[in-house]
């Protein structure tokens, strides 16, 4: 090497990361796990759930959420289930994601067949052709039957607060007398007593909400 020449040094600097499909960026496509929770700790990207991040500064939707629980759940059932519960209700925007992502498998699969998957929490259930819809090719209940599944099987605490949330956003179409009004016209349905009560104080919380702000 003659004199003034220089030989460059390799860059220690990890380039901010091109997005993939949906603006999510996955362990593995092109960078590691470990590079992406190294990334995060540089502030480059935030963990949406799981295996995906997105950009820092880049708002998370519903759609980063349910690409990100999708990519989550194991392979052999992934394009089987539908989001639901509580993890639906985080899709939307309106609960924390959860410990295990709940999925929903309709009663027409056989749930012996997909195997034990301890990653998630795995339900047999009958789902009719509204109860569904499909976000960037992600299946998850609608906000009614999301607020349905919430006002039977969600905890106590969490019940009412995210039947509150899921009213709340306009953007879900899915105000409390709506859902009250789906409740009643239901017959035989398990947990219907439990669910018209937790709405019923959705309601009423509701209502001293308006009148401490009128």
């Amino acid at each position: 090497m003659t004199t003034g020449e220089h030989r460059q040094q390799p860059s220690t600097t990890i380039p901010a990361p091109v997005p993939q499909a949906g603006g999510l960026h996955y362990a593995g496509r092109p960078f590691s796990l470990a590079e992406l929770q190294a990334m995060a700790i540089d502030g480059l990207v935030v963990n949406v759930y799981g295996p995906a991040y997105v950009s820092t500064g880049e708002p998370v939707t519903s759609v980063h959420r349910a690409l990100a629980a999708h990519a989550a759940l194991p392979q052999p059932i992934r394009h089987k289930v539908v989001l639901g519960r509580l993890t639906a209700a985080w899709v939307y925007g309106c609960s924390p994601p959860g410990n295990k992502i709940t999925v929903l498998l309709d009663h027409r699969y056989r749930a012996t067949s997909q195997g034990r998957h301890r990653s998630i929490h795995l339900h047999e259930v009958a789902l009719g052709p509204l109860d569904t819809l499909n976000i960037s090719g992600v299946q998850i209940t609608s906000p009614l039957r999301t607020a349905l599944d919430i006002a039977v099987y969600a905890r106590d605490e969490d019940a009412v607060r995210i039947l509150l949330a899921l009213s709340s956003d306009p953007r879900l179409k899915c105000p409390l007398g709506y859902i009250r009004q789906a409740l009643q016209i239901r017959e035989r349905m398990p947990g219907k007593n439990v669910a018209l009560r937790r709405l019923a104080a959705a309601l009423d919380l509701r209502k001293q909400q308006a009148r401490g702000t009128a």
